[in-house]
Formats: C-alpha cells, structure tokens, sequence
C-alpha cells in the first residue's frame, strides 16, 4: 500500500489538485512544508521539481503553466520564503497565469509571539492575487473538513483568471507517513460556457465597423491561438483591415505588421495622422511597444474597443469606450457574420509601407558594425525551426521586435509587468514541459540577477541561453534621459566586468564565449544541436558603440 502524509490538509491538496489537472509542482525545501513534500512526492500522478531559492522556484512554476497551459503549483516553507514568491505572484496576475501558490505556516497562535519563521501569512499576497484561502490547521470534524476542502476546490477554480494562494497552517510532528487512508473528498467543477453577444449588440458594433474607414486590431501579448488566427483571416478577406502585432503576440497572418516600432518610429507626422484608425480593436495583454502607446494616445481613435473575456477594462490610450467580455476568436467569427463585405485600401498601402521597411532593416543589418543589434539579426535568423524563444527585460525583448518574426517561432517573454528578476527561471520552467528547443536571448544584468535558475534538480537539456553581455544595463544609453546624467553607469547602467562562466562551472552547464561577429556565426549552428544538458552562450559586444547603432538605424529607416 502506498503511503502519505498524516497530515489531513496535505492529503487533500494532493487529491484535489489533480482533479483539477494540476500535476506539476515545484518544491522549495524546508520544515514546515513537510507535510506537503511527503503528500506530493509519494503521488506518482505528480512530476516534481526541486529548486532551493523560492524566487526562482516560483517563476519556474510560472514557466511551467505556460507551457503546459495548466495550474502549476509552487511549495515553500513558512517565513520569509512565502514573500520571496512574490515577484512570480504579480507576473502571474497580470499575465492571468494559473499559478498555484501553496505556502505552509505556523499555528495562527504563534504569530507575533516571537517564534521563528512566524510572519502574517494570510492573504499576504494582497491586491495581487485571484483568490486567497486559509485553511483550518487540524480538520477534526465534518464542518472543518469540508470547509478546507471548499477552499481548495475554490481555489483551483478561481486560478483559471491568474494566481491563487493557499496557506496551509502546520503544527508539529511534521514528517509522519501513513498508508493511504480511504477518506471522502470532495470536488467541484465548474463548467464554462461559450459566450456570444446577441444580435442587437452585433448589429451596432458591425454598423461601426462598416462605417470605418481605417480599422486597426492592436494585439498585445497572447499564446499561439489557431482558432484566432483562423477567425482574423476569415474577416478580413470579407472586410480588410490591418494589424499591429508584436512578437509575443504570436500572430501568424498575412493582414499583420510584426514590427510596429520599425515602421511607427519612422514615417513622418503626416503618414502617422494617416495610419491613426478610426475604429481600434484592441486584444491582449500588455504591449511591448511605447512608441505605439504614443503614437494612439496622439492621435486617438474615434472609437476604441477592447475585447476581453474577464471584461478587465484596460485603457492605456485613453480612448476605450467599448468592453466586449467574450472569448477573443468567438467575437471576430461572429463580426464576420455581420459586417458589409468590402474592399480597403488602408491594410494593403501599411504593409507595403512595413515591407519597405524591412528591406531597410536587411540592409542597415548587412553593413552595420558589429553589435547587439547585429547579434540580435545572427541569432534570430539561427533559431531552430518551430522551437521556442522567451526573451529577457529589457533591452532584449525590445530589439526582438524590430526584425521580422520567423513563421513557426513561438515568442514569450514576462511582460505582465516587465522586470528583470525570474526571466531565466521562467525559460527554464517552460522548457521542462515540451521537447522542442527552448531559447533565451537574455542580458547580462538579467541573467546574473536570476543566477540561481540554474540551481534546478532538473535542468531540461533543450534550454539554451543566450547572454549578451555588453557589460552593464545597456537599455539605460537607449532610453531617453539617463545617458546625459553623472550616475549613469554607477547607479543605472551597473557598470561591471562579470561574465557568466563561473556561473555555468558553478552549476556544470556546458558555456562557450564569443567575442565577434565571426566568432558568434561560427558558434551558433553547433549552440543548438542535441545536447546532453543545457547550453549558455555568452556574446560580448560593444557597451558604448551599440545604443549609437540603434539610433542610426532608425534614422536610415527615416532617410529611405
């Protein structure tokens, strides 16, 4: 006979949470957590992850249910370890990730008395999390038994709309097994339905569509979606018009400009006023893009829709005037049933301007110097074909969006709220859950700030990171302001001289260094062939010329 945890609560969550279609979980060590480690480990329907910092082990998670697309639960012990999650927890929310957050604790008695590892615990995620429960300690009767597990049930349910937090109080002994007990436990699903908007509302929406001449969809960052591919093709062969995508909007339709500040930032004020839509339809989450967040909050729609199906209002531009709380592919299938079929000059003369536009960047790429921006073109142009690029804050996951998007590359990258911490950990965890090649094209700062990623139990052998190591926050030279000012490159560009090799010896990752552009083409075929572990490849490049190239290259784009 198999056995548990004698603690009741850990047997239920370990129940419950596969019922739920929750069979990863990554365990951060410790004491308190006991009681959870024995219940999961010695469940066979679960795959677990070992990984020390809890920073870390929570954006693993949270690379985990992206790519498995299902709740991912995180353990930790009581105490500052429950706050190290934080991070994870806020990209999570604003990502609307089903990450599962389990934390053990102390008897509620215990708090501020002075006991170790004793913090307030409960709903100690606040504002940013989905739904909170905390559990009774010891369920002795009927009441409390269903009581925790409603609570877990709830919880699970409520992690289809973003994280969710579990605190599990614990008292001592803490590591007793006992055989598997048969014992009731009870589920609940919820069932979701398909939802449509009704004919009257179709009808006004399509009569202003039809009465727009310049339709613009603005698509912020989604998973591949075929079904919403498939809907926005079928549309616009009825009624054209045009889309502004980024690379983790992961769109793959001919109507779409991938690129958006290669073209935005380099057509003069008149072609703005002439791309500037009637109607905006935006879907999504966030948008990397400021200059077309500029660009619309300049010159705003006359109207904005923004479709949702959790009916968030969101209106970076200040112009929305439309929620529309359905599923995104269910909602453009349906406009095609109701717009006028016509014809649009408006897509067709934008994307002749995007592919100017490329042509530009293919040649500024040919003869430009040696760079990021030029390491950027050799690498992207080097993925491995239907393999999988995450990209780290902030630099990199900007000049990923100035090529074009390779077909059949998927793009992530943690832009729910766009900082440095956990991008590694995150790439790590999504490659834990798929065969294809997983890439991460990261920074130096980026990735020696999320250096104990690597510290993993189960690093997956299709990771490959990629560091470009321009020896400091290099972003801070682009952006407008800091570069004139005398703390630049102590307190924001960091200056430093560290390189990752200690790092990969520390944690017997295979590394390789380049240092120019032969050096780097030379590299990169072998980098991503089938490997027995992971791989770094750390590329040096120039710290003071690369943000002048950037700039010369948008200006090329403005002369052509």
């Amino acid at each position: 006979m198999s056995k548990t945890s004698a603690k009741a609560n850990a047997r239920y969550l370990s129940k419950i949470l596969k019922a739920h279609q929750c069979r990863d979980v990554v365990i951060a060590p410790g004491s308190r957590n006991a009681p959870m480690i024995l219940a999961f480990t010695e469940d066979t329907d679960y795959n677990c992850v070992s990984a020390p910092d809890e920073r870390s082990a929570a954006f693993t998670a949270l690379g985990m249910t992206i790519g498995s697309k299902q709740p991912v639960a995180v353990i930790c012990s009581s105490g500052s370890a429950v706050v190290n999650f934080y991070p994870a927890v806020v990209e999570a929310y604003y990502q609307r990730l089903p990450l599962v957050v389990i934390t053990a604790d102390r008897p509620l008695e215990w708090v501020d008395q002075g006991v170790g590892q004793t913090i307030r615990q409960e709903n100690v995620y606040g504002r940013h999390i989905v739904f909170s429960a905390n559990l009774v300690r010891d369920p002795s009767d009927t009441l409390a038994r269903h009581y925790n597990q409603r609570l877990i049930n709830e919880a699970m349910i409520a992690s289809e709309r973003g994280p969710v937090h579990i605190n599990v109080p614990f008292d001592e002994p803490l590591y007793d097994l006992i055989d598997e007990p048969e014992e009731d436990i009870h589920l609940i699903q919820k069932l979701k339905p398909e939802l449509l908007l009704d004919e009257d509302y179709m009808n006004g929406l399509a009569e202003i569509w039809d009465s727009s001449a310049k339709v613009m969809v603005l698509a912020g960052q989604m998973p591949p979606d075929k079904w919403l591919q498939e809907a926005l093709e079928n549309l616009h062969q009825k009624s054209p018009f045009l889309v502004l995508s980024e690379t983790v909007s992961n769109l793959d339709i001919p109507n779409a400009i991938g690129s958006i500040d290669r073209m935005i930032n380099t057509i003069s004020e008149e072609d703005r006023k002439d791309l500037a839509p009637d109607l905006l339809i935006t879907i999504g989450g966030e948008v990397v893009s400021k200059m077309v967040k500029k660009f619309l909050k300049e010159h705003p729609p006359r109207y904005h829709w923004h479709v949702d199906e959790a009916g968030e209002v969101k209106d970076p531009f200040m112009s929305l005037q439309t929620l529309i709380p359905v599923q995104t592919d269910n909602f453009f299938d349906q406009m095609e049933g109701f717009v006028t079929s016509r014809e649009s000059a408006y897509p067709d003369k934008w994307l002749q301007v995007d592919r100017k536009k490329s042509e530009g960047q293919q040649q500024y790429s040919q003869k430009v110097a040696y760079s990021d921006f030029k390491v950027f073109d050799h690498i992207l142009q080097n993925l491995p074909p239907k393999s999988i690029l995450h990209c780290a804050n902030s630099a990199s996951i900007r000049y990923a969006q100035l090529f074009d998007h390779n077909k059949g590359i998927e793009h992530y990258a943690n832009r729910g709220t766009s900082g440095i911490d956990g991008c590694t950990s995150t790439a790590i965890g999504h490659a834990l859950t798929t065969h294809a090649m997983v890439t991460l094209v990261t920074g130096d700062v980026a990735f020696l700030y999320d250096s104990n990623a690597l510290w993993n139990d189960r690093l997956p052998a299709n990771l490959r990171v990629i560091i470009i190591n321009n020896q400091g926050g290099n972003i801070f030279r682009i952006i407008e302001g800091p570069a004139g000012q005398d703390s630049l490159e102590r307190y924001q560009e960091t200056v430093h001289t560290l390189q990752g090799k200690g790092i990969a010896e520390t944690y017997g990752v295979d590394y390789q260094k380049t240092t120019d552009e032969k050096e780097l083409l030379k590299a990169l075929p072998a980098f991503f062939e089938n490997a027995s572990g992971p791989r770094i490849l750390e590329v040096m490049t120039p710290r003071l010329e690369s943000p002048g190239i950037l700039k010369d290259f948008f200006k090329s784009l403005k002369k052509g």
